[in-house]
């Protein structure tokens, strides 16, 4: 017994030398990997390795919801799949309707089965989760009346604020009017005095940026704008916008003797062309009929995209041939990207090459639907969101945590619009 009492008294008077020594005499890994680390270290920083694992819910939603009124679903997605789902009130705490789960199939590769619960049937905003038997819980999502309306409104507020504190980005507010221009009836007046308030801050930066200058890059991009703002402003104020004309076709003017053919030009040349029904815009333009002839790899560049969209939609005289080839390309390529857009988005084997590619992609679908109105390509752009928003395999949410929302504002403009 006394033996025993010696050996504890012993331990702890080591224990006691080892913590006053500050754990001098053990290795520096030792105490890094150590899970008592942060307790017995006599350091004024606790050091600790140790890394939480990530946690990734087996029930894909989109986090920043869903409209009522349309197609609602979540992806299920684990080793055994149960055959229900509940949907849960987050506020009260009961379970609002239960569901089976449809379309299971399983990943060979992965070892995954995959599932969806539709609950569009719910009739009432809110804020709910899923939840399942043997794969847990969703993140919370709202369903809200006026799910676009909201979205739209933030990414707009974010670019109104870039706008007014002079850090918008040239691409940015030729973004800004281009959804302006398709979607005019979604951008507020909120002080009355009937000119739209995206058009007047603009005014302003377009102030801004001739005092601070353009870049020689950017200058075609640069008289892009102040066409399009001439043609978008003429109704309002007919005089300044004559100005903003002149001014765009003197720095275009300046671009041509230094830059050679390129996406930014074409936008150019379509804007001045619209704004001014010059025949030496409209003859340029036809100098790109080869370039544009059995070739539809030019909509990747957004320049070419949204020039060719100018075109079209023009009232000023143009080549029918060119147009025939504009229109073809564009609805053979929303076609292709519809066929295959479930494989591009599937929220588990999805093949893309990240959300800047399935922006652009969304985005060709989002202009021939512009000029058709097709309620498919309306619903694509909805999957394309869902995805971008969380229903992916790592739920992550691209929409909240990318800085430019330019990508999303003609979507969300049209979706709030639609």
């Amino acid at each position: 017994m006394k033996k025993r009492k010696l050996a504890v008294l012993s331990a702890c008077f080591a224990l006691t030398v080892g913590m006053l020594a500050g754990c001098g005499t053990q290795a520096d890994d030792d105490i890094v990997k150590s899970s008592y680390a942060a307790v017995v270290s006599m350091e004024s920083t606790a050091v600790i390795d140790y890394v939480v694992p990530q946690f990734v819910p087996n029930i894909l939603v989109d986090e920043e919801g869903y409209c009522l009124g349309g197609k609602m679903a979540a992806v299920l997605k684990g080793k055994k799949l149960p055959e229900q789902f509940s949907l849960v009130d987050v506020v009260t705490g009961d379970m609002v309707s239960i569901g089976e789960v449809e379309e299971v199939s399983y990943n060979e590769e992965l070892k995954l089965y995959t599932g969806y619960a539709d609950f569009s049937e719910v009739d009432k905003a809110g804020e709910y989760y899923l939840k399942c038997d043997r794969i847990g819980e969703s993140y919370r999502f709202r369903v809200e009346e006026q799910l676009y309306d909201r979205l739209f409104e933030e990414t707009y507020d974010c670019m109104m604020e870039k706008c007014r504190d002079r850090t918008l980005e040239l691409d940015e507010a030729v973004v800004l009017l281009e959804a302006y221009e398709w979607y005019a009836n979604v951008f507020p007046d909120e002080d009355g005095n009937q000119i739209p308030d995206v058009l007047e801050e603009i005014k302003g930066w377009v102030a801004y940026r001739e005092e601070k200058g353009t870049e020689p890059a950017e200058e075609a991009l640069y008289a892009t704008l102040l066409a399009k703002f001439s043609y978008t402003y003429q109704k309002f104020d007919f005089r300044y916008a004559t100005d903003c004309l002149k001014r765009a076709s003197t720095v275009f003017g300046q671009v041509q003797t230094t830059i050679s053919k390129d996406a930014d030009s074409f936008f150019a040349l379509t804007e001045l062309y619209r704004a001014t029904g010059l025949y030496t815009y409209r003859n340029q333009i036809l100098d790109y009929r080869s370039f544009f002839e059995n070739n539809s790899s030019y909509m990747e560049e957004q320049g070419y995209l949204y020039g060719t969209l100018t075109y079209l939609m023009t009232r000023q005289k143009v080549d029918l041939t060119l147009c025939d080839t504009f229109m073809s390309n564009l609805m053979d390529r929303a076609e292709e990207i519809s066929k295959r857009y479930e494989d591009m988005i599937h929220p588990v084997t999805a093949k893309n090459n990240g959300s800047a590619d399935l922006l652009k992609n969304a985005m060709i679908v989002s202009c021939a639907n512009y000029c058709m109105n097709n309620y498919q390509y309306t619903n694509i752009c909805e999957e394309f969101l869902h995805y971008l928003m969380g229903r992916n395999q790592e739920s992550v949410n691209f929409y909240a945590g990318d800085e430019d929302k330019t990508g999303y504002l003609l979507l969300l403009a049209g979706l709030a619009a639609d």
